[in-house]
């Protein structure tokens, strides 16, 4: 079952999360050690109030404790120990409990490769995978991505390609697994965060790919970090199968390259294996797969 964290010990149990969960968003968000350090003390001072910091305990034994918070309708954990990777089922056990008692449908669990706890808690049954994060390192040979060639959007391309990504991303979103009207809130709420000044929000590149002057697909990418990051990359209906998707993605590598950042990062949903699988072709690592769990009977 889970149990309070004793008050004495809480104050240090968050000071040792943020210590645990820097130098992981230093390797998977390639942000600077003392920045992510301020992200997650800002992190645990906005979700104070929500916030769940629970030991695992069997009788008077403590087994290990977790750090879960709300995320719309999921409880997303944070931060887990376990001392016995044994106890995991113990564990999901006691969150599951947890999430029906707080109306929540999901839990949600982020796994990083070489972290035993999470990848232990996330290969129990009723888990599936939603999304995964991965890198291109850009020291690498990156292939010429002729003949496509990246232009800045107009202002009338850019309300064009802006009116499906609402809509789009929350079709992505609830074919991950997320009620449909929660996902469009969640679509239309990222995306204002995103852009407060549209195609002129400070770090946002909005891109039409050609071949010859012709209209192929598109690209938005975002340069305001150390890691570059690929928002999305769409190619026309009619232009698929000709390759133009690499290009692309190739394109896109060359011009963060340029820029100065020795990564470029994405998100690729677990319903695109076609993408998915071009990435691999490309070279991408995973950093960071995201895992949900239904919680039965939820509210």
């Amino acid at each position: 079952m889970l149990r309070d964290v004793p008050a004495d010990r809480l104050a240090d149990l968050r000071i040792a999360a943020v210590e645990r969960l820097a130098p992981r968003r230093v390797r998977t968000r390639f942000v600077d050690p003392d920045r992510a350090r301020e992200q997650l003390e800002e992190l645990v001072e906005r979700t104070t109030e929500t916030s769940a910091w629970r030991d695992l305990v069997d009788g008077d034994d403590v087994l290990g404790w977790v750090w879960l918070a709300p995320e719309g309708e999921e409880i997303v954990v944070y931060d887990v120990d376990l001392d016995d990777l044994g106890r995991a089922a113990d564990l999901l056990a006691a969150v599951v409990e947890h999430a029906r008692a707080e109306g929540a449908r999901m839990i949600g669990l982020g796994v990083e490769p070489g972290d035993d706890v999470r990848a232990a808690i996330g290969s129990l049954p009723g888990f599936r995978l939603r999304a995964t994060n991965m890198v291109l390192h850009l020291e690498r040979p990156i292939a010429d991505p002729a003949p496509v060639t990246l232009e800045r959007m107009s202002g009338d391309e850019y309300e064009v390609f802006m009116n499906g990504e609402v809509e789009g991303f929350a079709n992505e979103l609830a074919s991950a697994g997320m009620d449909p009207e929660r996902a469009l809130e969640r679509s239309r709420t990222m995306m204002a965060d995103l852009l407060p000044s549209g195609i002129d929000s400070a770090g946002m590149e909005f891109d039409t790919a050609r071949v010859e002057g012709d209209a192929v697909g598109d690209l938005w990418l975002s340069t305001a970090d150390t890691m570059a990051f690929v928002y999305n990359i769409e190619v026309r209906p009619e232009q698929r199968r000709r390759g133009y998707g690499a290009a692309i993605m190739n394109a896109a590598a060359i011009r963060s390259r340029d820029l100065g950042h020795p990564v470029l990062g994405l998100n690729v949903f677990a319903h695109n294996p076609n993408a998915r699988a071009l990435y691999d072709k490309l070279g991408y690592e995973v950093t960071h797969d995201y895992l949900t769990f239904d919680v039965p009977d939820a509210g």
